[in-house]
């Protein structure tokens, strides 16, 4: 019983501190008013690709080099520059967030933004390979509350008020800042 407890702690503790970049992404995503449906879909749609990078990197069977893996990290960069020219038409930021972030490219910031994570999940996954039920179930768990979190962070009015007037500028260029910051992991 005193393992389950420890895999559990072990499994909280490392949501947490791999995840703490993306609690800030959830909450500018809330605070934009993107459909939380369209944020929790690619919420859990991004974090599976992880798992499942994850669970292959734990069979060994994962061939993609890791510099591979860094090359996601475009994919925010050209989101970020697309958001900064459209921001220069007619819309409202508002619409704007709207339109262009679906499930799709919520769950590829997912994924790009945790590529850190399969380094750190491979080994606790086969260290854990007995619990491997306890420790995705967690997370799994772990992934609403961190909806919750980013919702809730989102909805807090000083925060809305900034997002509001700056959101325009401020999720644009935290994607490209994210993009460069995942290029340049080692």
């Amino acid at each position: 019983m005193t393992s389950v407890i420890a895999v559990f702690a072990a499994s909280l503790t490392t949501f947490a501190l791999t995840n703490i970049d993306d609690m800030f992404l959830l909450t500018l995503f809330f605070a934009t008013r993107v459909p939380t449906r369209r944020i929790i879909g690619g919420q859990y749609l991004g974090f599976a690709a992880i798992i499942l990078l994850s669970l292959l990197g734990t069979l060994g069977a994962l061939a993609i080099p890791h510099g591979w893996i860094r090359l996601l990290g475009l994919l925010p960069i050209f989101l970020g520059i697309k958001e900064l020219f459209l921001r220069t038409k007619d819309h409202s930021p508002q619409e704007l967030l709207h339109s262009s972030y679906g499930t799709l490219s919520i769950a590829t910031i997912t994924l790009s933004n945790g590529a850190d994570n399969v380094g750190v999940y491979v080994p606790f996954f086969v260290t854990a390979k007995h619990h491997l039920w306890l420790i995705l179930g967690a997370y799994a768990a772990l992934i609403a509350v961190w909806c919750f979190l980013g919702r809730w962070f989102g909805k807090h009015p000083l925060l809305l008020r900034s997002v509001e007037r700056w959101g325009h500028w401020i999720v644009p260029l935290v994607l490209v800042v994210l993009g460069i910051y995942v290029l340049a992991r080692r």
